[in-house]
């Protein structure tokens, strides 16, 4: 009994991870020594106006990047941290067959030529760009972007669970 449960919960998550419309991307100067850096300090750009968002995006990176031993330090920064959120829309087309239509010579069957339908509709796609500038060169040194699929129906701690997934994710890789 409790393999069966267990061998249920990883299929569950295994659909679970298969659906999910997470991308993310990191890029960076590889010239560069990361090892130099340890500190940091925000630069916005005032492209988030939704306070409660930016708040949360802030506290999330703050999170990542003390995991990976950086220090926030407003005097002397080693690198700006700029945070951009995007918001667009992407166009999904349906299409449903219903096997059955009228064939080539007017008789009607199951096959040959069918009745389809398509329908259009728009889904919300947030895109996160993060940014670090390196304040000596004030020059970008790496650049992480995640895009996911926007579910507005989603509590507020299934949107911050979202949000700290996709900046893990983003951040795997620093």
């Amino acid at each position: 009994m409790k393999r069966g449960g267990g061998a249920l919960a990883i299929l569950a998550l295994v659909a679970a991870v298969a659906c999910s419309t997470l991308q993310t991307s990191a890029d960076w100067d590889r010239t560069k020594d990361f090892s130099k850096y340890k500190t940091w300090s925000w630069k916005d750009d005032g492209s988030i106006k939704n306070d409660i968002l930016r708040k949360r995006i802030q506290t999330l990176v703050t999170a990542e990047l003390t995991r990976k031993g950086l220090t926030l330090n407003d005097d002397r920064p080693d690198l700006w941290v700029a945070a951009h959120a995007r918001l667009d829309k992407q166009v999904v087309v349906d299409y449903y067959n219903s096997g059955w239509g009228y064939g080539w010579y007017g008789g009607y069957y199951g096959g040959g030529m069918t009745m389809s339908t398509a329908t259009a509709r728009e889904i919300p796609v947030g895109t996160l760009i993060v940014d670090l500038v390196d304040t000596k060169q004030k020059s970008l040194v790496w650049r992480g972007v995640a895009t996911d699929t926007l579910k507005p129906e989603r509590s507020t701690e299934e949107k911050e669970k979202a949000l700290a997934e996709a900046l893990a994710k983003l951040f795997e890789d620093y």
